[in-house]
């Protein structure tokens, strides 16, 4: 699989977020996260993304990442207001991960973005992370990021960015090339919209020369052959997906018109 810059750390083109599919319980449930980690580590998919926001997810990632720092890239956030409760958030997270370390922290929807900056700051002088980063879902805060953007301060963006969504294409990702600045791209099967709830049978054929099957890997392909994004990170709770996903990191080099055709075959079949 390849691999990009992004911030000034190696990642992988696809990687893993933990919305909703990494917020467990039960015995069962957490045994079924080992192995998807397990498969990640060997396929590659070795950056993961959490945030505070996802219910357990982080000490589910701290439960099934222990002793495998060294094969992973962890990425999780800040998502409160005011400095002491930030520090105490921050400070929950490396503890709920189980990390001395985590590779990248962000600002969870610019919230307190001001304070909290400061603090990721200090703790990147301390060497305690590596890259900070802020995100958003709403395309209405993209104005506010790349004032942010245009600071310096930052390594890292995350935004939603997929077939059915090209607002960041216009003028951020334009940008985060310019600054060098590494993106991380949310949703990028749109919350699995464009593939679990197509009407119609896509058309595979043009795409077989690629080595995509399966139309969630089209539609990560799309994503990463744009050589602006730094790693997608789709979510699963299912352990088989991480390897059909990871297949979709060989196919990099869409030529645009196959990735016209990806864009305007989903659309056809919704």
């Amino acid at each position: 699989m390849e691999h990009r810059d992004l911030g000034g750390i190696c990642v992988p083109v696809i990687g893993m977020g933990t919305f909703r599919s990494f917020d467990v319980s039960s015995k069962a449930d957490v045994e079924v996260r080992h192995e998807i980690i397990s498969n990640c580590i060997e396929t590659g998919v070795t950056f993961i993304d959490s945030s505070p926001m996802y219910g357990d997810a982080e000490r589910v990632i701290g439960m099934t990442t222990e002793g495998k720092h060294d094969k992973l890239q962890l990425a999780t956030k800040v998502w409160t207001r005011g400095k002491r409760q930030g520090e105490e958030q921050i400070e929950q997270s490396f503890q709920l991960m189980r990390a001395d370390h985590i590779d990248v922290f962000q600002i969870h929807n610019l919230l307190d973005w001001q304070t909290h900056l400061e603090t990721l700051e200090r703790l990147t002088a301390e060497g305690r992370i590596s890259v900070i980063g802020i995100t958003h879902y709403a395309t209405s805060a993209y104005p506010e990021m790349m004032r942010i953007m245009r600071s310096g301060r930052i390594g890292a963006v995350q935004v939603p960015y997929n077939v059915g969504e090209l607002t960041c294409a216009e003028q951020l990702l334009p940008l985060a090339e310019e600054l060098g600045i590494g993106v991380i791209v949310m949703e990028p099967l749109g919350q699995g919209r464009f593939f679990r709830g197509l009407r119609r049978q896509p058309n595979m054929e043009p795409l077989k020369e690629f080595g995509i099957s399966t139309w969630a890997q089209a539609l990560l392909a799309w994503v990463v052959s744009d050589s602006r994004v730094s790693v997608a990170i789709p979510a699963t709770s299912r352990p088989e997906r991480i390897i059909e996903n990871a297949q979709a990191g060989d196919a990099i080099d869409l030529p645009q018109d196959v990735r016209n055709y990806v864009r305007e075959e989903t659309m056809r079949c919704l």
